[in-house]
């Protein structure tokens, strides 16, 4: 109870232990001259304290204990450079340009996730150590530590899983690779799996509204993926997996420095699922027969002005489930038993360029993205096939006005998506073409460490929806060194692709019905985070708070309830919001053993045929118990993760007949999972566990039985499908000399 309190009256009065400052400047040479450098991240070592330098590249920050002597000065587009503080003399630092990031190597631990402590958005950064606490097999796999993204299987038949974010589906998140936006339209069902855990170096899990350079369509945050880059440490990588569910995965990735400005990369990645499972006996392959080949080629290029990022990728996927004894190569026609086939080909190809000028902080931005994807598919006599084009394009220029307290970005955008989709045989109500050309401009003011205000304002004119603004405030004060408060308010919009991001319910013998034109959808989302680091026995407890609210104005409602067979969508008439309260303490409890609690509270509401009530498939709460431990030099790691899930409200069955009914409500239920990792220099071995309580959802499936009649539904899913798995892997790693 004291400690509780100590943690309560802590943040309350944001009191802070007085240490003595260092004070110093950031310079460059250039031509001979000693040259400020703003808006330098200055940060104690092992830690997210730290602050930025002024305009005249000064900066001041407390000394916290003896422990943190270390202070690390990093600036996009130089070399980092770390001192160690031996007096409080002030100190002149001059960082070199070039990311040289092989050059500096600092020998210390730092936490594998974190939240920024210089962004005014909410951002979690989650590191490469935090990814490799579990298998991480591709994104969708990325968030099994992670107490703010939920992701759970979408039907129990194809084995697509599915993200949810502030208690609403994924869609309502922007998904980008480099700030480039991806998987969106009839990409999303399928798109996490697409991107393996292998090729990326990191994560940040931003919450609330996003800037407006990004786009108009982020409502609940954005998930940014960090790619290995060519210019990267990583010289050669190569990783191995295998569990007992007869999934297998290879990746191998070769990067190389061609000269001091040009860097290229290769990646590949082999994988499948093939062992046909029923432990349930319930008739149906528990997970589908897959193949999947994904392949990316990447290139840098730097110089002193020029900053160029080009590449490509493409995608090959089959999956085959189903009853046990189907034959997929014959026609579903022609067979008495219930198929599935899903295949998929996608290719991407972007560029992102960079001018800097010589004007202090003043650079010319542009990103061109091209995206194909083709999916044909069937359930049973349900056949939904969709080839999707898109072009993404932007052009930023940021400057500053008077000094570079007052910096400003501002641009033109162009959204082109081209939806061709065809379901049982009609293109009614399926697929879309639009056009969306969009200007904005972004205002940040950063008058010192403390405090940072952005304001965004876009506007985009779509072929479908005509035009529209996107306003978006956020706003970050540092307290005290130890405790940030950060706000936002902010506006987004979409356009629903109603099949493609529901194609789940395929699984089942309901009806699509569409009541009446979908319009854009359309929501505001409030945010309030609190961030506080205490200091308890010479080391740190960060605790977060944080509240978030999404209120809809208008938005693609889907309707299980009217009846059992039949799925209903129409436009939002009445109250949906979501309201979301999360706690999360993460602490070194002792040398070297990380532990994490979190918990997190989901109201979310929707109107449904007039009647308010909880929106199905989302649990009441969330509880997550997570523990790593390192040995000396990282030579092992154990790591332990417990996941609590609350109840959820479920569609109701009450007209099926009685052997096919099914409780209102979910159970409550806790997933544990476990690995255990040998290091050696280039080598690590590693073996872990996934559902190791051996939890999983009873008849998951409504009728398998009789999958062509009226009852049968493999879409009602709201816990774990399979029970407990073991996998083993292998990777090496080799950095570049």
């Amino acid at each position: 109870m004291k400690f509780l309190y100590l943690i309560v009256f802590s943040l309350l009065t944001s009191l802070s232990t007085q240490a003595e400052d260092v004070i110093g400047k950031v310079l460059e040479k250039k031509n001979n001259k000693s040259v400020p450098l703003v808006g330098v991240n200055v940060y104690w070592a092992r830690t997210t304290i730290g602050t930025i330098t002024d305009t005249n590249g000064q900066f001041t920050i407390n000394k916290i204990n003896d422990s943190h002597q270390q202070l690390v000065f990093s600036y996009v587009g130089y070399q980092n450079d770390t001192i160690t503080i031996s007096d409080s003399n002030s100190l002149t630092v001059f960082l070199k340009p070039g990311a040289a990031l092989g050059e500096v190597t600092v020998r210390h631990r730092r936490a594998n996730s974190s939240i920024s402590k210089l962004s005014p958005l909410y951002v979690q950064n989650v590191t490469q150590k935090e990814l490799e606490r579990c298998a991480c097999c591709n994104l969708s796999e990325s968030f099994e530590t992670n107490a703010s993204v939920d992701v759970a299987y979408a039907d129990a038949v194809s084995g697509v899983k599915q993200i949810q974010l502030l208690g609403l589906s994924g869609r309502y998140s922007q998904l980008a690779m480099g700030n480039i936006p991806i998987l969106r339209g009839a990409e999303s069902a399928f798109g996490m799996e697409y991107i393996p855990g292998t090729w990326m170096d990191g994560l940040q899990v931003s919450k609330g509204s996003a800037a407006v350079k990004n786009g108009y369509e982020s409502i609940t945050g954005q998930i940014n993926i960090q790619l290995k880059e060519p210019s990267g440490i990583e010289k050669l990588h190569f990783y191995t997996y295998g569990n007992q569910d007869g999934k297998v995965e290879t990746t191998f990735g070769y990067a190389i420095d061609l000269n001091d400005k040009w860097s290229t990369s290769l990646m590949v990645q082999g994988s499948g699922n093939f062992r046909e499972m029923d432990l349930n006996n319930d008739g149906f392959l528990d997970k589908p027969l897959s193949k999947m080949g994904t392949f990316l080629h990447q290139w840098n290029y730097n110089s002193d002005a020029i900053s160029s990022k080009f590449g490509i990728s493409y995608i090959k996927e089959s999956r085959e489930g189903g009853q046990k004894g189907y034959d997929h190569d014959k026609n579903q026609s022609a067979q008495s038993l219930y198929g599935i086939g899903i295949d998929v080909e996608r290719f991407n190809a972007y560029a992102k360029n960079g001018y800097i000028f010589q004007r202090e902080g003043t650079s010319l931005g542009t990103i061109l993205s091209y995206n194909y994807f083709d999916r044909t598919s069937f359930y049973g006599n349900n056949t939904f096939d969709v080839t999707q084009q898109n072009i993404y394009a932007n052009i930023i220029f940021q400057s500053y006005l008077g000094d570079t307290r007052h910096t400003y970005n501002a641009g033109v955008s162009l959204v082109y998506d081209d939806n061709d989709a065809i379901f049982n045989g009609s293109k009614n109500n399926v697929g879309y073409q639009e056009t969306t050309p969009g200007i904005f401009a972004e205002y940040n003011f950063i008058p010192n460490e403390q405090f940072t205000f952005m304001a965004g304002l876009r506007y985009d004119n779509s072929s479908i929806h005509d035009g529209f603004f996107t306003p978006r405030l956020h706003a970050k004060y540092n307290i005290s060194e130890l405790t940030t408060i950060r706000v936002s308010v902010g506006k987004g919009y979409r356009t629903a692709d109603a099949l493609s991001e529901n194609s789940h319910f395929l699984a089942s013998s309901k009806s699509f019905i569409f009541d009446e034109t979908i319009e854009q959808e359309e929501a505001w989302n409030y945010g309030i985070s609190v961030a506080k680091e205490i200091l308890i026995s010479k080391r740190k407890l960060n605790l977060s708070m944080e509240f978030f609210r999404t209120d809809f104005k208008n938005q693609l409602v889907v309707d299980l309830d009217q009846n059992n067979n039949e799925v209903h969508f129409y436009n939002l008439d009445g109250a949906s919001y979501s309201n979301i309260f999360q706690v999360e303490a993460a602490y070194e409890l002792f040398s070297r053993f990380d532990l994490t609690a979190a918990y997190r509270h989901n109201d979310v509401q929707s109107t449904f045929h007039g009647n308010k009530q909880d929106v199905p498939f989302v649990n009441k709460y969330k509880g997550l118990l997570s523990g790593s431990y390192r040995t000396n030099m990282d030579k092992w790691q154990f790591d332990l993760t417990a996941q609590f899930n609350g109840d959820q409200r479920l569609p109701t069955t009450t007209d099926n007949t009685e052997a096919n009914r099914r409780p209102s409500r979910s159970e409550n239920y806790m997933v544990l999972m476990a690995q255990v990792t040998k290091n050696y220099r280039n080598w690590s071995f590693y073996v872990g566990g996934e559902n190791i309580g051996d939890y999983t959802q009873k008849d998951a499936i409504i009728a398998p039985e009789s999958p062509f009649n009226s009852e049968f539904d493999a879409s009602r899913i709201w816990g774990p499908l399979y029970g407990g798995m073991v996998y083993v892997g292998i990777k090496y790693n080799l950095k570049k000399e």
